[in-house]
């Protein structure tokens, strides 16, 4: 399994430019962890609260969905910076 993070450039806000290389076995187990990680986000997110109703609990859902949208579409243009 090979898996490798280059910096390629440092940003003044504290966040970095990077080239991410992997063979097959690599990418496997990034998707893999990568499922975990929604799941386990999910699991957190989407727990039902005593006070909320179905209604609340869907509008949050949707917002959360939404959001993870926007991050992954950034994310894929290579736009993210945190």
């Amino acid at each position: 399994m090979n898996i490798s993070v280059q910096i390629t450039k440092e940003n003044k806000d504290g966040s970095a430019d990077a080239v991410v290389k992997f063979d097959k076995e690599g990418l496997e187990v990034l998707v893999q962890w990568g499922i975990v990680a929604i799941l386990t986000k999910a699991i957190d997110e989407y727990r039902v609260r005593p006070e909320e109703d179905s209604a609340s609990i869907i509008k949050r859902a949707r917002a959360v969905a939404e959001e993870e949208t926007i991050v992954a579409k950034k994310a894929i243009k290579g736009k993210i910076k945190k």
